[in-house]
């Protein structure tokens, strides 16, 4: 697979690297002045953040068509499990006194420093290019109902394709299949509601539909799946706007991690070939660095990787374990995206039990 080209500093006139993720081109915006490597300079213990402004140069429309391909094997037995938390770049978290449970995760488990966000923002886009590798042009947080999504190729429909299951577990949603803020529940952060084959727009109005009621469900259902051992085999996970350091503080978020993700790790379903990808959906104050931390019995222990990733390659990296083929346009060849294999003990491409 060719390598990730990282494109920060390079201001040669071609389409930036991460918006043609996965093959699909987009125009060339040029990125502005302050676009800056990540500091060299790196310890655990505190992170340098980005120091550029705020970008949208990620954004990106591709037209893709809807996924075909026939079910294989996925790559590893256990459940992907991701948490998603908000708003704060690495040197936000790694060293922060506030955050003992994330720092204690970060020293045990695999790092990512290198990662960024999709250059997209604010909170939409970010959620939605990871489970679609894309942001579908758009650039603010509005309800479904002003950007409700005609696409049948994001990860909802590979994964039932291949014939798993997944679940998206909000917290503080309520009933299921929230198409409206429920505060501290915001429909921002839960991409799949964006898909009109998931929230059943017809056009005028919202049908929802089992699809999305079996689904997309509060997260207290976490807890119960994990207590039967029904755990789908793609979890993605959403605290409220609270606890996931939106509008609480990063102490609230830590406090939350720390109830939430032994849970989690004691779990069949993380123990018997599971991961756990927690990250940040963009990074803070005009930064672009968000903390990725990936959390597995096949993690490289206390392992801190600084190849250059983002969404896409987080995407990809879940597409990889599950055996799916990548998003979007998956009928195009890969240029420019690569999944984070180097953060794993084992190849994350073959079968793990």
């Amino acid at each position: 697979m060719p390598a990730y080209v990282p494109f920060w500093g390079d201001r040669t006139p071609s389409a930036p690297a991460h918006a043609k993720s996965h093959g699909c081109a987009a125009p060339f915006r040029d990125y502005g002045e302050g676009m800056k490597a990540l500091n060299a300079v790196f310890a655990v213990a505190g992170f340098a953040g980005c120091t550029s402004s705020a970008t949208t140069a990620g954004d990106t429309t591709s037209v893709c068509s809807e996924i075909s391909r026939a079910p294989t094997a996925p790559s590893w037995s256990g459940t992907i499990f991701t948490i998603v938390m908000e708003n704060k770049g690495q040197a936000d978290i790694f060293g922060n006194k506030h955050a003992p449970y994330i720092n204690s995760l970060a020293n045990k488990y695999a790092v990512a420093k290198g990662y960024h966000d999709s250059m997209v923002h604010p909170s939409s886009p970010n959620y939605l290019w990871m489970v679609a590798g894309e942001n579908f042009g758009v650039l603010d947080d509005s309800e479904p109902l002003s950007h409700h999504i005609d696409s049948r190729s994001h990860l909802a429909d590979q994964i039932e394709t291949q014939g798993l299951t997944w679940k998206a577990y909000e917290e503080s949603m309520g009933a299921p299949c929230g198409l409206t803020a429920n505060y501290p529940y915001e429909p921002k952060h839960d991409p799949f509601v964006y898909f009109n084959d998931i929230n059943g727009w017809d056009g005028t109005t919202f049908q929802p539909s089992a699809r999305c009621t079996s689904h997309v469900v509060d997260y207290k259902e976490l807890h119960k799946d994990l207590a039967s051992g029904n755990v789908p085999k793609f979890a993605f996970i959403t605290p409220n706007m609270l606890d996931d350091m939106h509008d609480g503080s990063v102490a609230d978020g830590d406090a939350w991690l720390a109830a939430e993700v032994p849970k989690i790790l004691a779990s069949d379903a993380y123990k018997n070939g599971g991961v756990l990808f927690l990250t940040w959906d963009e990074g803070n104050n005009g930064g672009d660095d968000p903390p990725m931390i990936v959390i597995s019995p096949n993690a490289k222990p206390a392992f801190v990787s600084t190849a250059a990733y983002d969404a896409s390659s987080y995407l990809m990296t879940v597409e990889t374990l599950l055996g799916v083929d990548a998003l979007p346009c998956n009928s195009n060849a890969l240029t420019t995206t690569q999944p984070m294999a180097d953060l794993f003990s084992l190849p994350i491409d073959v079968t793990v039990n």
